[in-house]
């Protein structure tokens, strides 16, 4: 047999034994760990409606205050944030807030957090007239990112966070996680 032959039946033999390997069911990973980092109870004003733009519906939400508490990190939020969203016609609202803390040993620490609220167009509005709707009727999710100086927070800068939130009458309730 020529070398060429036989160097194609390698080939074939390969490329068959790849493919059997490829195909086999890859299991799932585990999932990585999560962390509770603590509660933020945001203060928030009336909305500024800029109103509807090429976006969506835009409104800005001034943050007012509010607290910070969780294992190893308690504080006050300062007022002079906001929160820019925009609702796509879809209803869903894009959520990116700025704003900061002071850690009751006197640290500023800057939050940007980006996420998503998705609700039915009845449970928006209840929301919007400030009523109580529970956590379960609907989806609010972001990524905070922290920026924090060198020091006992600098670790907030080097790790990825996630949060789950819900919107009370008076304030928004913001639960963090370091994600593992």
């Amino acid at each position: 047999m020529s070398r060429l032959i036989k160097s194609g039946y390698i080939f074939i033999l390969l490329a068959i034994c790849s493919q059997q390997a490829f195909a086999q069911k890859v299991q799932t990973p585990a999932a990585p760990g999560l962390s509770f980092v603590g509660q933020l109870n945001v203060k928030i004003g009336p909305a500024y409606v800029v109103g509807e733009t090429p976006h969506g519906l835009r409104r800005i939400i001034p943050i007012l205050g509010g607290t910070v508490e969780g294992p190893g990190l308690k504080g006050e939020i300062l007022p002079g944030g906001s929160d820019w969203q925009v609702v796509r016609k879809d209803g869903v609202a894009e959520l990116e807030a700025h704003y900061q803390f002071k850690t009751d040993d006197g640290v500023i620490i800057y939050i940007k957090n980006v996420g998503l609220r998705v609700a039915t167009p009845d449970i928006a509005a209840r929301i919007g007239r400030g009523e109580q709707v529970s956590p379960n009727e609907y989806y609010f999710r972001a990524i905070p990112k922290f920026e924090a100086p060198a020091g006992k927070y600098d670790w907030m800068n080097n790790a990825i966070f996630i949060c789950t939130a819900f919107r009370n009458p008076e304030n928004v309730v913001i639960q963090v996680w370091k994600v593992l």
